[in-house]
């Protein structure tokens, strides 16, 4: 915690440290030239979010569930080389658990995260470098994660907010070269960090919390992954490969692990063929660790997705995954394995509108699991409003549904309506 205070302390500190701003004067004995220079251009600049947030559970007891104060500050500044420090500080106080007198989980009532602390430069015309704590995103997906395995999430609240602002950072080297339109890209992954899941005592987990292993972040355990990505008139693909600690933990010895390394081999596919929007991605896993089985299974992801984008103003999304363990047992579908099947179909479902000259935004989302729908998920509707540049506020609606996995059946009784009212600066 300390080394993130003083990293954010260092970051606050560049951002308002500059050139200072001058004026050129000419005067000679006979003349008086004015000189009227253009505004240099901004070394730095910061920028961000506060928002209030409130959560009212209706299908269970604890009515009033949350009360919180969000901040999210992105900071930038060039260096005078050329390189860029680039941050992001993310931080919330839930004051529910004051008001109700509620004992709150670790890291629930209040959080300071460094999520992103980076610098950039550019070695060559074509060759850049990045270091330090950042997000990196692979596939195209909107709803399901595919190929976009090297950062972790924050699912403590399933289904509130999109993937692309749950990714939390880790810190990475990243090399790019550039040929033409495609891009070539090293990745040394230095720090082991993994998803947040909700913990004991809140509203998503009733089981009690069992000590976690996870490896540490030197160089043995530093992993590599590579991709090749390519943007065109029309379409663009991406291939990955990764040997690194995957997402999911086994259990051993009343330990939850997170040392399951594994190699994947993936590949992402766009096109454009009119208002449509075709997607697809295949990843492939070798040796993950499933509890309550002798040997490691391997794993193949597939995803195919299509978006419309003809609605006026508006959008309609549709993408289905399958997750199939390969030489799978029985055994398998266990409470320590969420109850996975052989074959795990996941279904996202999603339909953006903008009103009002674009200043009320309506959005519906389902996401379900099972080829019918039958193991459970959520569907969420929510409408945004903004007042002007710097100030909105929305609110909306999640419904859990049961289903015949025990696993995501446990979210059913957290039915919540939410709003938020937020100020951008």
């Amino acid at each position: 915690m300390a080394r993130c205070w003083l990293g954010y302390i260092a970051l606050v500190l560049s951002l308002f440290a500059g050139a200072e701003d001058g004026f050129d004067e000419g005067f000679d004995d006979e003349t008086l030239d004015i000189v009227v220079n253009h505004a240099p251009v901004s070394k730095s600049s910061l920028y961000g979010s506060v928002d209030f947030e409130m959560h009212y559970n209706v299908s269970n007891d604890k009515k009033l569930s949350s009360l919180k104060v969000l901040v999210d500050i992105l900071g930038e500044y060039k260096l005078e080389n050329g390189a860029k420090l680039s941050g992001n500080l993310k931080g919330y106080h839930d004051f529910v658990y004051g008001l109700k007198n509620r004992t709150a989980p670790s890291g629930y009532e209040t959080e300071i995260d460094l999520n992103e602390l980076n610098i950039g430069l550019e070695i060559l015309p074509n060759l850049d470098l990045k270091i330090g704590r950042q997000v990196i995103v692979w596939g195209k997906s909107d709803s399901i994660r595919i190929t976009d395995i090297l950062n972790p999430l924050d699912n403590r609240t399933p289904g509130l907010i999109d993937i692309k602002n749950l990714r939390l950072g880790k810190t990475m080297s990243k090399l790019d070269y550039y040929v033409n339109d495609l891009n070539i890209s090293v990745i040394a992954i230095h720090e082991n960090r993994f998803t947040k899941n909700p913990t004991h005592g809140s509203d998503f987990k009733l089981a009690t919390d069992i000590p976690i292993n996870t490896p540490s972040d030197n160089l043995s355990n530093t992993s590599l992954a590579l991709s090749l990505t390519g943007a065109f008139t029309g379409y663009d693909f991406g291939f990955y490969f990764a040997d690194t600690y995957i997402d999911k933990p086994y259990v051993k010895n009343n330990t939850l692990h997170y040392d399951n390394k594994s190699k994947m081999l993936g590949f992402a596919y766009n096109q454009v063929v009119d208002n449509f929007l075709l997607k697809t991605e295949i990843a492939h896993f070798d040796n993950i660790n499933y509890n309550n089985v002798s040997d490691n299974k391997s794993r193949t992801d597939i995803l195919l997705g299509v978006e419309y984008n003809g609605v006026r103003d508006g959008s309609i999304g549709y993408e289905i995954a399958l997750r199939k363990i390969h030489d799978y047992e029985s055994a398998i579908k266990v409470a320590l394995n969420g109850f996975k099947p052989k074959n795990e179909y996941q279904q996202a479902l999603r339909y953006n509108q903008s009103y009002l000259n674009q200043t009320l935004d309506f959005s519906a989302v389902l996401s379900v699991f099972g080829i019918t729908g039958q193991d459970g998920g959520l569907a969420r509707f929510e409408l945004d409003y903004a007042f002007d540049d710097q100030i909105s506020m929305g609110a909306g609606v999640i419904d859990y549904f049961s289903g015949d996995n025990p696993a995501i059946d446990s979210y059913k009784d957290n039915d919540r309506i939410f709003a938020k009212l937020s100020y951008a600066f």
